[in-house]
């Protein structure tokens, strides 16, 4: 085991990551993904990683096998968020600046449409039954919005006002409500999608960022960066269930596709806080990242991790034991 940590240790592309687990987690870091990027969003097949590159205005594609970045399409002004359809076969990008959601063809890899939401866009999610899109809108004038998008027919259905900076959003598997962390408010928006109206507002901690919600549908859990905890939501009680500390400024969480473990990103603290979704322990395992770090997507092996770097352009791809 000492010769192969060694013989790891020395390849430039792997990391020997020191952590709070029993035995180091190996890792390798790709290098030179875009630049400035923000989120990832990963394909069906496990094959490729899609990142949006903040700093180019572009949508790229990591090819994993081969560990480097082997196609890129121009998009609209600062893309943020992105999704992906369950096929893989098409990503839709919020793009901040140029008020615009761009629907690119992964086969392809052309952008086929720029729908235009206005405002400033910054994140979306699909909807369960792929024709709808929603999409978190910071507005011009501070109103926020959530936009209702058919993707099919590539326009704006609906734009239900919100409250001040909406950014990160989920879509539950089982009811297709929509929660939203508001930013500016330090609360999660509920939103009923058919009736088009907010049904509830959650407060939780300090500037509420990043959200997930676990495969069941019954816990959602939001990174509040600047009060450095994260909120674990009842979606039956509708309200916090629990509040659990973390390392500095939590962005990006996520849940593994099995709903045990739940996946931390702390940009302050250039780790990763890691939890069972029971929460039966409220000590998290962590491992170090590079500098940056602002989202995470966990395989559907519920153990291979991938960690999106701003600051240091790198994509960390993590075994976890």
């Amino acid at each position: 085991m000492k010769k192969l940590r060694g013989t790891l240790c020395v390849l430039a592309s792997l990391l020997c990551l020191l952590s709070g687990f029993s035995n180091p987690i190996q890792a390798f870091r790709i290098k030179k993904v875009g630049k400035s990027p923000n989120f990832i969003a990963l394909s069906p097949d496990g094959t490729k990683v899609y990142a949006t590159s903040y700093g180019t205005n572009e949508l790229v594609s990591v090819n994993l096998a081969k560990k480097t970045v082997d196609q890129s399409v121009l998009l609209g002004a600062s893309p943020l968020g992105l999704a992906i359809d369950e096929r893989g076969n098409t990503a839709l990008v919020a793009c901040k600046d140029s008020g615009t959601v761009a629907v690119v063809d992964l086969k392809t890899f052309r952008v086929l449409a720029d729908i235009n939401v206005g405002g400033q866009p910054n994140f979306v999610a699909m909807s369960r039954r792929g024709y709808r899109a929603y999409v978190s809108n910071y507005g011009r004038s501070g109103q926020g919005l959530l936009n209702i998008v058919d993707i099919r027919e590539r326009g704006v259905v609906a734009s239900i006002k919100m409250g001040v900076s909406p950014f990160a959003l989920v879509v539950s598997p089982t009811t297709e409500m929509i929660y939203v962390t508001m930013g500016g408010n330090n609360e999660v928006w509920v939103v009923d999608p058919e009736r088009q109206v907010v049904v509830n507002k959650i407060a939780v901690g300090e500037a509420p960022d990043g959200i997930a919600i676990t495969p069941d549908g019954k816990r959602v859990f939001v990174a509040n960066s600047r009060s450095n905890d994260l909120s674990v939501i009842d979606t039956e009680l509708m309200r916090v269930q629990f509040t659990v500390p973390v390392g500095k400024m939590p962005f990006g969480v996520a849940v593994s596709p099995d709903g045990k473990r739940i996946f931390v990103v702390n940009a302050g603290s250039r780790n990763i806080s890691i939890f069972a979704s029971d929460l039966r322990n409220l000590v998290a395992e962590t491992f170090n990242v590079d500098r940056g770090p602002t989202d995470i997507k966990i395989a559907p092996d519920n153990r291979t991790v991938y960690v999106i770097n701003e600051m240091s352009n790198t994509l960390v791809v993590a075994d976890i034991p």
